[in-house]
């Protein structure tokens, strides 16, 4: 083996200032049915077609432990060709069958950082680095990759498109009537029924990065997105973005700026929010990475429909990602919110808490389940109707329970676009009489990330 070692590991890239030590990757099997030493001659001489006909034959030999052996053995002989997408499929197959092969994952990742998909790049390249029996030389590696890749970045394009069944648009509580008391006699109305259609769902966001080196740059984003239901007055449609300036250090990025939000529901402009921002994502660990969030925004509404719903709004938002080793991970959000609104009664704190994990699953099934929960505390107190037949004043409070689970499929992609199913639940209890609702969504469709 050792001159197939030599062979498939002399690759002009492993002289760049990035490169690996594969050292462990090679292949160090005793006692395998197949020979390779054909293979080891034909590539000492540089033929390489020959050496891939004298690999097929080995390969009908092997018994399916060795054939992936070999299937890895394929890859590196494509790398050493530099046709680094063909390995690319072979080490993607390979990892669909079976997500825990870190030596794979790692090959996969480097080769994409090459072929400049940097974002499949860093899922690969991070994952690797949760392994625990990864040589520190590799690690320090991958982390001067994933700083070249924030270096480089420069532009994204992702799209989501699809169906989407709701069974509570209106988000009714599903109490059927509303009384109050006129002069001794409860005149009642009866509420609106839930409301159910399937709608279409849409989604694109651009980013594009203007260089002026490897550290500065300037950092702009569109987002278009698109919920459109039968009834009009349930569909939002909405554009925005965000432009400023952005900083990259070894570890992370940093950027600040202002944005721009404009929605419509109902065939009509709903609101239009004008803010500042400031996001930063930092590697605070091979394993342990974070996104921070603060943005501030002025948001005023259709003065002829929302008179007085105007209001300034504060964020923070927070979330940790913890790869559990190389094909699973963990995540932890929280989010706080202040609306300053008009009124009070109109103005509230709230927080928002999830944690979620994903998981590469055999056969290219990729996981991830999200329970979140948020609380919803307003400033002031106002009369509602009490479900009794007359009126009270509540300071309102309400609890909203959630789940979001996202189930994609690698094996099933055609032209990178990867089919997905996405489903939301939430749960709203209030202390408020009809503001709790119970409410399901789906979302099935397919994504592209350019």
């Amino acid at each position: 083996m050792t001159c197939l070692r030599a062979a498939l590991l002399q690759r002009p890239f492993l002289c760049l200032k990035y490169c690996f030590c594969y050292f462990f990757l090679c292949l160090t099997v005793m006692g395998q049915s197949y020979d390779l030493s054909r293979v080891d001659y034909f590539l000492s001489k540089g033929d390489t077609p020959h050496a891939k006909e004298a690999l097929a034959q080995e390969y009908l030999k092997a018994n399916k432990e060795e054939r992936e052996q070999l299937e890895f053995v394929a890859g590196q002989i494509f790398i050493r060709e530099k046709e680094y997408a063909k390995a690319a499929e072979i080490y993607r197959k390979m990892l669909i069958r079976n997500p825990s092969l870190t030596r794979v994952r790692l090959e996969l990742g480097f080769l994409y950082f090459l072929m400049e998909e940097d974002n499949k790049a860093r899922y690969n390249l991070r994952l690797v680095l949760a392994d625990k029996n990864l040589p520190l030389a590799v690690s320090r590696n991958i982390l001067s990759l994933l700083d070249v890749i924030r270096q480089r970045k420069s532009w994204n394009l992702y799209v989501s498109i699809g169906l989407a069944p709701d069974n509570n648009l209106n988000m009714v509580s599903g109490r059927r009537l509303s009384c109050v008391n006129f002069m001794g006699t409860p005149i009642c109305q009866e509420l609106d029924n839930a409301q159910t259609d399937i709608g279409f769902q849409g989604f694109a966001n651009l980013e594009y990065i203007y260089k002026f080196n490897d550290k500065w740059g300037i950092k702009n984003r569109l987002t278009i997105d698109a919920l459109d239901y039968q009834d009009k007055q349930y569909s939002f449609w909405g554009i925005g973005g965000t432009v400023g300036p952005r900083y990259v250090s070894n570890r992370g990025e940093y950027s600040v700026g202002v944005s721009y939000r404009q929605q419509w529901n109902d065939e009509s402009r709903y609101n239009n929010a004008k803010g500042l921002y400031g996001d930063f994502s930092v590697d605070l660990s091979k394993r342990l990475y974070f996104y921070g969030r603060l943005a501030f925004d002025k948001i005023s509404y259709n003065p002829s429909i929302y008179q007085d719903y105007n209001s300034n709004n504060y964020f923070s938002y927070g979330k940790l990602v913890y790869n559990l080793d190389d094909f699973s991970y963990l995540t932890l959000s929280a989010g706080f919110s202040y609306q300053d609104g008009h009124y009070k009664w109109d103005s509230y704190f709230r927080q928002l808490y999830s944690l979620g994990y994903g998981r590469e699953l055999p056969w290219g099934f990729v996981l991830y389940m999200e329970p979140n929960i948020s609380l919803t505390h307003y400033q002031d107190s106002r009369y509602f109707f009490n479900g009794l037949g007359g009126m009270e004043k509540w300071r309102r409070q309400d609890t909203t329970y959630g789940v979001f689970v996202s189930l994609s499929s690698k094996f099933l992609r055609i032209y990178n676009i990867i089919p997905t199913i996405n489903y939301v639940y939430n749960k709203r209890q209030s202390n408020v009489f009809n503001y709790d609702y119970e409410r399901s969504r789906w979302e099935i469709g397919i994504s592209r990330n350019f």
